[in-house]
């Protein structure tokens, strides 16, 4: 029975650690490398993206919807967005070339390409594309959007997160130009790894402690 209970515990902190953030909470920690409009690689976290509105779209090269959505969200950037907001869009339709070109379509002005990081749907809890996640200058998640959804949508989570964020922060180029190497996995995952190894590590010792 104590195991049954470990076991479910190590299943629910699995759970909580990778949920899809929710509107009102705030996006997770992360640090990833991505390609700007201009071509060159950059370093990207959320630390430094501290004060500006952040757009994040997971898409696939091979999906119809998100085909339809990316010049949806082109319009509403033109539209909507200000100087100094960010757009990271992750490519996961497994040919990072073909997902790439389709970025290279619409790619705008604070637009940034992460090519196949899974790693960081994962930490975002993605279950279906296209999603598109809007935070303010804070961290928090202002609007979430699954599927299609237009772009007047969009322009009301852009607004939304101006409107929401005490802080300003309108230098165009966020990048830390490959200052250091990003971490392997993200800070928030590789604790929740850590905990359920030690949970599992305490269960077998209670199991063997009865035999």
């Amino acid at each position: 029975m104590n195991a049954i209970f470990l076991l479910l515990l190590i299943i629910l902190a699995s759970i909580l650690v990778l949920a899809q953030p929710k509107e009102g909470g705030r996006i997770p920690y992360f640090t990833l490398t991505a390609v700007g409009r201009d071509g060159k690689n950059c370093t990207l976290s959320s630390t430094s993206l501290t004060g500006r509105t952040v757009l994040i779209a997971f898409y696939a090269y091979w999906c119809p919807h998100c085909n339809k959505e990316l010049p949806e969200l082109a319009a509403a950037w033109n539209q909507c967005s200000k100087g100094g907001d960010v757009a990271i869009l992750v490519g996961l339709g497994g040919n990072s070339t073909r997902d790439y070109d389709l970025f290279k379509k619409y790619a705008l002005d604070g637009w940034y390409f992460v090519p196949e990081n899974y790693t960081f749907a994962k930490l975002f809890g993605i279950k279906g594309i296209p999603t598109v996640i809007i935070a303010d200058g804070n961290g928090v998640v202002r609007q979430v959007n699954v599927g299609e959804a237009g772009r007047g949508k969009y322009c009301i989570g852009i607004n939304l997160a101006h409107i929401k964020s005490t802080q300003n922060n309108t230098v165009p180029i966020p990048c830390e130009q490959n200052k250091s190497k990003p971490p392997l996995i993200p800070l928030e995952l590789a604790v929740a790894l850590v905990i359920i190894a030690l949970i599992t590590i305490a269960a077998l010792i209670r199991i063997r402690g009865k035999f």
